[in-house]
């Protein structure tokens, strides 16, 4: 075989290997294509499916269009566009989409008109550079100049102003002049005398647009250039107020390039939305209202979400174009187009529809009640925004009564609005959805004052007001209700209401009184007004007496609320005082064995006294002990013998527990510790050895808790004491049936000894929600190790207070509890921390310091949930975690913390956001700064200084300085310097003033 027929051979081979590699890579390829239009056509029915469910899908209709479009499916596509444009406005980006495919597509006239008309909707939907642009350029290919002319004219209005891009416009539109000039531009010894003024028309045309350019400020345009330009197209030197024209446009464009600049610089949305209210602002005090409002468009294009914006715009045009109808019902509808939830933006509408509503225009009725419609169906998460937003038509349906004309027809339609409503927020919201029942209470005013039927207004109150929300325990309904029976009904019903109102109220029923005795003045007689005043004092009885009783719960609760409180620490110190105190004035004697105490309370004794000084002054004392003995000595005179309490020996006599003053005094009786200033022949009150208990007395009652004997009570923490008592009770306990140990088992736990390992072994948990107890909690920690114990530490109710001690086996399960840290739980995170038995507060973890990074809102509807919350903030930056304040039922306080990834978030969302309405009431937002938690108070020690004036002495556990002085006059008199108390006037010069013992007060007291 010959070389050429080989390399023949070989050519052959390899044509037929590319041809079969071809046809395989194709293969290829046509498969992955049809898998991938499968997997297009599955997600199309998907998200018509999703669509079908839920209309308001918004990124649906969007994965939807994008997935047609990609299957070439225009026409599906444009049903898809159509049906999303019905119920939120496109973005320019969409419409652009949407006019190059049907463009595309464009071989008829008809089918040019259809996108004429989409081009139409299109800019009226958001106010687009790029839009308008494309629309011109679509209107010179259809041959027509003076369509060409009207649309290019209206894109010069709209985004002519725009100082970043507007410069497009202008150069389309004169691009457009130019031409028609060219073609105008024939030789001079053709043209006629027609040809020659149509010719000096259109310069003069162009003339005019650049002398409008020259006078605004627009960016990448420079003045010798545009200068250049315009000067071919004048006849000689150019109009001297050219050059004027362009030095102030010059001007102000300088003043805007910052803002232009700022806005460039943004990285996030909020940042962009606080750089345009100020450009607004400054535009506002230095330019044209063109300008602000182009400067609208741009804001309201970027944050085509942002209510707060939207209002801005809305009530700008309002106020700044009165009359213009197709300025401000343009913007009025694109608001509520974009932010339908939104109830002022409704009433705007509403409102801006009345104000341009032509006489005798039928649809005005159709187009509000429209917008009504379109506000309630865009699934509304407040009752206060549907109850405002009906009370707006239902005014507007009012307005339509002419009540000195035939008005039956439009009465009803009124009264089945106002029904209407009622039924609507009741089923979407509940009775609270209209929480101060706005609307019935509307309506009843209406029937009242216009229609002047009572029977009407008693339905009204009786049926829909006062059977909702405890609305029967507020006066002030009352009092509405009754101002509108007295001006509109009779005598006799009004009297029927004061006496339900008077059984009914439990809060101010003093206003109900006053306003009953001031109708009873008025309109009443003798015997009604008896009648009144003996109802009225009766029902006061009964009212007086619950307060009583919700005062001292209160109080009741206060109280217990405070001994286990943060001073804790300090109660448990004072109670170990008073009962050394105690010890030490009964020198521990004891009868039979038995000791007892002195029925009365021995104040705490101060620091840095002796030991056997008293902790009261000597008369406080003695007037405390005799009143206790004076009493024992009546009871006993009374009785032969007291009845002494099991241990007490059977032969000492009751006489040996009456002191009497005629036999001398015995060391048995008298106490060796006798207080200075007390006779040698009477004995000291309080100071007996062998005094019989009071009457009632029996051994069957276990001391309380923390009760110790005559040993001094050691030092001991809080768990360690209560734990000691709840022995004690147990173990006295022990002859009492099982039942009963059980209950107190159950009551203050079962008694064990204390472990000090178990305290490296403990963690610390709070921040838990209420209704938390141990079955939920112990599965979180299972994954730790070996749970040992768990103690949720609760109140007297026997209710969670929201932390516990959770204690291990082993020591090695702290370190993974502790990466639990803030594990969320029911809706808030879990605080873990170390467990420090020196400690008896409980911090919860929340900073006390400037948290910059952290925002405080208060002022936010009692209503308001934390998904609410974060819905509203959202929009203006990524937050990172919410905490919602709440009572311990879980009801909102009205406040929160928002924290966020950075400091400059937070500072831009509390420019966005402090001040703004959120259902109706005016939020406040502040960067945290919480105040440090009140601890144990330091002494503080009054400094005289010049002009301080009064200033309360606060020390460890006690009161500060009232009102009143109550030291004897005589202590307080300055008394001259003897040599008796010479150093004591020095010491006190010198600051350091020397306590006083008994026998000093007593010398003081005997030489006044």
């Amino acid at each position: 075989m010959s070389s050429v027929e080989s390399e023949t051979m070989e050519c052959e081979d390899a044509q037929e290997q590319y041809e079969l590699d071809s046809d395989s890579d194709d293969s290829d390829n046509d498969l992955e294509e049809d898998k991938k239009e499968e997997e297009l056509r599955s997600q199309v029915i998907q998200l018509k499916k999703q669509i079908a469910e839920n209309y308001l899908f918004y990124d649906g209709h969007v994965n939807l269009i994008a997935a047609l479009r990609e299957l070439k499916e225009l026409e599906e596509a444009r049903n898809a566009r159509e049906a999303m444009s019905k119920v939120y406005p496109l973005s320019p980006e969409l419409w652009l989409e949407w006019l190059r495919d049907e463009q595309n597509i464009c071989a008829t006239k008809e089918e040019r008109e259809y996108i004429k008309t989409l081009f139409e909707r299109a800019v009226k939907d958001y106010t687009s550079v790029q839009v308008w642009v494309e629309f011109v350029m679509f209107m010179i290919g259809g041959g027509n100049i003076d369509d060409t002319r009207r649309v290019a004219e209206q894109a010069l209005t709209a985004v002519g102003t725009h100082v970043a891009e507007g410069i497009l416009v202008w150069q389309v539109v004169l691009l457009v002049e130019k031409q028609i000039c060219a073609s105008l531009n024939k030789a001079e010894e053709t043209q006629t005398d027609e040809d020659k003024k149509v010719f000096k028309k259109q310069l003069s045309r162009i003339q005019s647009l650049y002398r409008r350019l020259f006078r605004v400020p627009l960016l990448n345009t420079e003045a010798e250039s545009l200068l250049e330009e315009a000067s071919a197209f004048y006849e000689g030197e150019l109009d001297p107020h050219i050059s004027a024209d362009i030095e102030k446009t010059q001007k102000k464009l300088c003043d805007k390039i910052p803002y232009e600049d700022e806005l460039l610089k943004c990285e996030t949305e909020i940042e962009k939305l606080a750089v345009f209210r100020r450009y607004i602002a400054y535009t506002q005090e230095t330019d044209n209202p063109a300008a602000v409002q182009s400067l609208y468009e741009r804001a309201v294009t970027t944050h085509c979400l942002d209510t707060g914006i939207w209002e801005e715009y809305v009530r700008f045009t309002l106020r700044q174009f009165q009359g213009l109808d197709y300025v401000v019902l343009p913007v009025c509808e694109r608001s509520q187009r974009n932010c339908p939830w939104s109830a002022t933006l409704c009433e705007l509408h509403i409102r801006a529809l009345q104000l341009f509503a032509a006489e005798g225009d039928s649809n005005i009725a159709s187009k509000i009640k429209g917008a009504l419609e379109k506000g309630l169906n865009c699934g509304l998460m407040s009752g206060s925004e549907a109850t405002r937003m009906w009370m707006s038509y239902l005014v507007y349906l009012r307005r339509l009564i002419k009540w000195d004309l035939d008005h039956e027809k439009e009465l009803e339609g009124f009264r089945e609005a106002c029904q209407q409503a009622v039924e609507m927020i009741d089923s979407s919201f509940g009775v609270e959805g209209d929480i101060d029942s706005e609307i019935p209470r509307f309506w009843s005013q209406i029937e009242g004052e216009y229609v002047k039927s009572p029977e009407r207004v008693r339905d009204i109150w009786n049926d829909i007001i006062m059977k909702r929300n405890d609305n029967y325990k507020k006066p002030f309904l009352w009092l509405e209700f009754i101002n509108l029976e007295r001006s509109y009904g009779i005598e006799k019903h009004c009297r029927k209401l004061f006496r339900r109102a008077l059984e009914r109220v439990w809060d101010n029923v003093e206003l109900i009184g006053d306003a009953y005795v001031r109708f009873e003045q008025e309109s009443g007689t003798l015997t009604t007004m008896e009648e009144f005043l003996k109802r009225y004092d009766d029902r006061m009885i009964i009212v007086k007496r619950k307060r009583a009783e919700d005062a001292e719960k209160l109080e009741a609760e206060k109280q217990a609320e405070e001994a286990r409180s943060g001073n804790q620490k300090n109660k448990g110190k004072k109670h170990q005082y008073q009962q050394k105190d105690v010890i030490r004035r009964t020198n521990g004697h004891s009868q039979g064995g038995n000791e007892f105490k002195a029925p009365f309370q021995v104040s705490k004794q101060k620091k840095g006294s002796k030991k056997d000084t008293p902790a009261h002054s000597f008369t406080e004392t003695q007037h405390e002990l005799s009143g206790v003995l004076k009493n024992t000595f009546q009871q006993a005179r009374h009785s032969e013998k007291l009845h002494q309490p099991p241990g007490i020996q059977s032969d000492v006599s009751v006489s040996a527990t009456i002191p009497d003053s005629n036999k001398p005094s015995t060391p048995d009786v008298i106490s060796n510790n006798t207080p200075p200033g007390f006779l040698s022949d009477k004995p000291a009150p309080g100071h007996i050895s062998n005094v019989a208990p009071p009457p009632g007395f029996t051994s069957e009652v276990p001391p309380p808790p923390g009760f110790v004997t005559n040993e001094t009570p050691p030092k001991s923490s809080n768990r360690e004491s209560s734990l000691s008592g709840n022995k004690r009770i147990l173990e006295d306990s022990e002859e009492e049936p099982a039942a009963k140990v059980a209950k107190l088992s159950e009551l203050y736990g079962v008694p064990t000894q204390k472990d000090t390992c178990d305290d490296l072994s403990t963690i610390f948990i709070s921040n838990l929600d209420f209704s938390v107890g141990k079955k939920e909690i112990l599965p979180i920690f299972n994954g730790c190790g070996a749970i040992k114990e768990f103690r949720l530490v609760l109140d007297f109710k026997r209710r969670s207070k929201g932390f516990g001690y959770l204690v291990f086996s082993s020591q090695d399960a702290v370190p993974k509890a502790l990466e639990l840290d803030r594990t969320p739980f029911n809706g808030r995170p879990i605080f873990v921390s170390k467990y420090n038995p020196e400690s008896h507060s409980h911090n919860f973890k929340y900073a006390t310091e400037l948290e910059k990074n952290k925002l405080f809102i208060r002022g936010l509807p009692f209503t308001m949930k934390e998904d609410d919350i974060r819905e509203a903030f959202q929009p203006h930056g990524d937050i990172k975690e919410i905490r919602l304040v709440t009572y311990r039922n879980g009801l909102s306080k009205g406040t929160c913390y928002i924290d966020y990834h950075d400091e400059a978030t937070a500072e831009k969302v509390k420019l966005a956001m402090d001040g703004k309405e959120l259902q109706g009431k005016i939020i406040t937002v502040l960067i945290s700064n919480p105040p440090k938690k009140s601890g144990a108070t330091t002494p503080t020690i009054k400094e005289d200084n010049l002009g301080s004036g009064s200033k309360s002495k606060k020390t460890m556990g006690g009161r500060g300085k009232g009102m009143f002085d109550l030291m004897p006059r005589s202590l307080m008199r300055a008394t001259n310097p003897t040599p008796s108390n010479v150093d004591t006037v020095t010491s006190a010069a010198e600051g350091e003033m020397k306590q006083k013992s008994n026998d000093d007060f007593r010398k003081m007291l005997l030489n006044k």
